[in-house]
């Protein structure tokens, strides 16, 4: 089960580092349309929903049952509302999986 976080907390690191590298390499972006700047700040958001669904509700190809993902993803998404801030979303969605796995979830 640890495997699994870590691998979450890599892919959540690796995304985030991606999309400031983009904006460190691009500079603030003023020779961008605001199409393309628009569509590169969904890009992040995209890749990790992506990886979030795939671990939510899949576990080697059979269906997850419920536990510690799904309420760690319930506690991200009420963070997301809350702060709108995928700093935020993310710290609080791994410490609360840490957590839940800890607790024996």
């Amino acid at each position: 089960m640890m495997t699994a976080f870590i691998v979450f907390t890599l892919a959540a690191i690796g995304t985030y580092l991606i999309r400031l590298s983009g904006i460190a390499l691009l500079g603030d972006g003023k020779q961008l349309s605001p199409r393309v700047r628009k569509a590169l700040t969904l890009v992040a958001p995209a890749a990790m929903a992506a990886i979030i669904a795939n671990s939510l509700f899949l576990d080697q190809g059979a269906w997850r049952d419920f536990g510690a993902w799904h309420l760690a993803a319930l506690v991200a998404v009420g963070v997301a509302l809350w702060k709108r801030s995928m700093g935020w979303t993310l710290v609080a969605g791994a410490t609360a999986f840490a957590l839940l796995l800890v607790a024996g979830l």
